[in-house]
């Protein structure tokens, strides 16, 4: 597969450009996917995806790479990020790119899905429980979206030039409550019926704050994982998601892939 594409892999850190200028001097387009993502010490968040950012983007600038594709997160759009370092983090690393004089686009995509998503493997461990927990009123609306067909809009922006300097949110075709998701998921892990147990989230931030401050390591969850219990992950809706929509999977074809 990998010889009839041509695909080359290069391992390296995005805070050392000497490992991969030679890939960005032949480079007519980066689509820039790494990051630091679940839960890991706030500097790294800030290490990896702001700073990473800034050395990557120097660097295609200095070679002259005319066009940057950048993967950021909806989650830079909730209204409440305070300990949510991931969100600050890509927060800036979008506006590292909007002031890098290079042509780009940012992409902000919702909850992305697939077999070994890292977001998924988290929420089924929630949706696996005989009970499941549901931190707040659950009525928080999400908008996942397949891992593959985010890669068809990535390709779609690199296929069609659109590099204009825009930001797009792109999500999936349907919204749904987290609570419904998660009984969703439970149905597809378990089957049957799913109770459920809501836990305030006046009592269970405060908490979790002062864990973290405390001993940040070793919490289980952070207060930033618990945003999408917190805050809508919905797009604003853009003409490249509209001609896609409906060729894009439901959210329960979504959770038949990642049950396989």
């Amino acid at each position: 597969m990998l010889a009839r594409s041509g695909a080359r892999f290069l391992r390296a850190d995005l805070a050392d450009p000497s490992r991969y200028e030679k890939e960005l001097a032949s480079a007519d387009c980066v689509i820039h996917l790494a990051a630091q993502t679940g839960k890991a010490p706030p500097r790294e968040y800030f290490r990896v995806n702001a700073e990473g950012t800034r050395t990557l983007v120097e660097a295609c600038y200095r070679l002259g790479v005319p066009r940057f594709l950048h993967v950021s997160s909806i989650a830079v759009k909730f209204p409440e990020k305070r300990r949510y370092f991931y969100a600050q983090s890509k927060e800036e690393s979008e506006a590292i790119v909007r002031n890098s004089g290079l042509r780009y686009t940012i992409v902000r995509p919702t909850m992305i899905l697939g077999r070994r998503a890292p977001v998924w493997m988290g929420l089924a461990k929630l949706a696996r429980l005989p009970i499941v927990p549901i931190f707040g009123d659950g009525r928080t609306r999400i908008q996942p979206i397949d891992v593959d067909d985010l890669a068809g809009f990535l390709l779609a922006i690199v296929e069609r030039d659109g590099f204009h300097g825009e930001t797009l949110e792109l999500g999936g075709p349907e919204t749904i409550s987290i609570e419904d998701f998660l009984k969703q998921a439970h149905a597809r892990l378990r089957g049957g019926a799913c109770r459920t147990i809501h836990l305030p989230l006046g009592l269970v931030l405060p908490g979790l704050t002062f864990l973290e401050k405390l001993a940040y390591s070793a919490v289980p969850l952070t207060v930033g994982q618990l945003s999408s219990f917190r805050c809508d992950g919905t797009i604003r809706t853009n003409s490249l998601f509209e001609e896609r929509a409906a060729q894009l999977k439901t959210i329960d074809q979504m959770l038949a892939v990642c049950v396989q």
